[in-house]
């Protein structure tokens, strides 16, 4: 599967041939907190298979999760979208924002993590089809 996304200015572009590894509904305060929204939605693939393009930008580096383990956030500085997550413990993975998806169609959530971070009115109509894990992603 090839998939390509861009930032809301257009000044940094993404793409990658490598599938899917997972789509998962990240509910940690990190994300949260990036998004300004309850939860966001990611779709990891191979870091070594994704190409990033552009002059604008820019990674923040926070150490977290129930690990204390490091966290890239890579975002335009120009618009300020988030565009991709590097998790030190995600090995090899890197954590598109499936926003920021050209075509958000060819993906559906699979799993929910960190969701003892879950907004409390938050409850997924498909959640029993997806797999949860209260504290953290599986690697």
């Amino acid at each position: 599967m090839s998939l390509s996304g861009h930032c809301l200015c257009g000044a940094v572009t993404y793409s990658t041939d490598s599938d899917p590894i997972m789509v998962a509904i990240c509910h940690c305060t990190d994300c949260q907190r990036q998004s300004g929204a309850p939860f966001s939605l990611n779709v990891a693939v191979d870091r070594d298979a994704l190409t990033i393009g552009g002059d604008s930008l820019t990674t923040y580096e926070t150490v977290g999760g129930a690990m204390d383990m490091k966290r890239e956030r890579m975002f335009c500085n120009r618009c300020g979208s988030p565009l991709i997550s590097v998790l030190e413990e995600a090995g090899d993975m890197a954590f598109i924002k499936a926003g920021t998806l050209d075509d958000t169609s060819v993906i559906t959530p699979e799993l929910e993590v960190y969701t003892d971070s879950a907004q409390p009115w938050f409850h997924a109509a498909e959640a029993e089809e997806r797999g949860l894990f209260p504290a953290g992603i599986p690697t």
